[in-house]
């Protein structure tokens, strides 16, 4: 009762971000996950669920599209009620570079040359008629290695059903887009761990932008979001992206970064805010108004869990306020559970 009042008061703009800060979030339900989703290895169930983002509900069912970083495929996902119910996977890279991936893959970053992998999917959009999938965009962990594969955006074009609607659509040009985003492209094909390297980790799509939420670099108590036109990033041939991008400094606290984006139905952004690297920080939850970007305002903390929070998605709505579902990687198939935002209009 404390938090939603608080956060009803902080929306209404009549109480300072500082409040919300102070504030826990408190889980309304777990959701269930009936069934496996696929691991790295065949046969095995996933660990490192990264992203999920859902279609609008069609009779209380909605169709989604769930990644984890450990693979080269995203997987289709039902929920109901409380129940998810994983169903067929969908893959988004091969063994090597495609030739007709649009742009031109980046050159000269991160410490050594690697091999072409997985596609380290860190993140889950849908607008549209289409979900989007992103690779981490960063240099591997370990080793700070080039791996081509995680430097890749997908489009997959889906029917009313949910169902593939054509082949998925490669594109390289959010690097181009990452590497011009003013005092944060600097560390683009940087070490995330050493060096403060960019890592992309949420994205969402709002209208013709795709916005990009980046894990890292932490730079000063802030955040980075990346806006970039969806014409320019599938826009047909080769030619590198030469657009600007839009850049976002957002309010995140030290060492923390943005660790997944959801759109929500009026166009405001919520961001899932933790740790750049791997500092003992809190997770919490983040207001942003793209208009007004300097009105950036925490909603809270969520709860320690022991596990990475990782993906955040808006659940449907039902007359009682804003509900989203927090995502956790770790335990197998994820766990999930949701949160009641009783947010006032824009």
């Amino acid at each position: 009762m404390r938090y939603r009042l608080l956060a009803t008061l902080i929306a209404a703009g009549l109480l300072g971000s500082s409040f919300a800060q102070a504030a826990t979030l408190s889980p309304e339900q777990r959701f269930r996950t009936l069934g496996d989703f696929s691991g790295k290895k065949p046969g095995k169930p996933a660990r490192d669920v990264s992203g999920l983002a859902c279609m609008p509900a069609a009779n209380g069912t909605q169709r989604c599209l769930l990644i984890n970083d450990e693979g080269s495929f995203a997987q289709f996902a039902r929920i109901a009620e409380n129940r998810i119910i994983p169903d067929a996977t969908l893959p988004i890279v091969g063994t090597e570079a495609a030739p007709d991936t649009l742009g031109q893959p980046p050159r000269g970053i991160c410490k050594a040359p690697g091999r072409f992998a997985e596609l380290d999917g860190e993140a889950v959009a849908y607008a549209d008629g289409a979900f989007y999938v992103a690779g981490s965009h960063g240099c591997s962990r370990k080793k700070g290695e080039f791996r081509l594969s995680a430097f890749h955006l997908a489009r997959v074009k889906v029917d009313a059903e949910g169902s593939p609607a054509g082949k998925v659509e490669l594109t390289y040009r959010l690097s181009d887009m990452l590497r011009a985003a003013g005092s944060a492209g600097a560390f683009f094909g940087k070490s995330l761990m050493d060096d403060n390297g960019m890592n992309v980790e949420g994205i969402a799509v709002v209208g013709d932008t795709l916005w990009a939420g980046l894990r890292a670099p932490s730079l000063g108590n802030r955040a980075f979001l990346v806006g970039a036109s969806l014409k320019t990033l599938f826009a047909p041939g080769h030619a590198p992206a030469t657009e600007a991008p839009r850049v976002f400094e957002l309010p995140a606290g030290g060492n923390r970064g943005i660790r997944d984006l959801t759109p929500l139905p009026d166009g405001r952004l919520l961001a899932l805010l933790g740790p750049a690297q791997e500092q003992a920080l809190p997770y919490s939850l983040l207001l942003i108004d793209t208009a007004k970007p300097d009105t950036a305002t925490p909603l809270g903390d969520l709860p320690d869990r022991g596990d990475k929070a990782e993906s955040l998605t808006v659940l449907p709505q039902d007359g009682k306020g804003l509900a989203v579902l927090i995502g956790y990687d770790g335990p197998k198939n994820g766990h999930f559970e949701s949160y009641r935002l009783p947010l006032g209009p824009r």
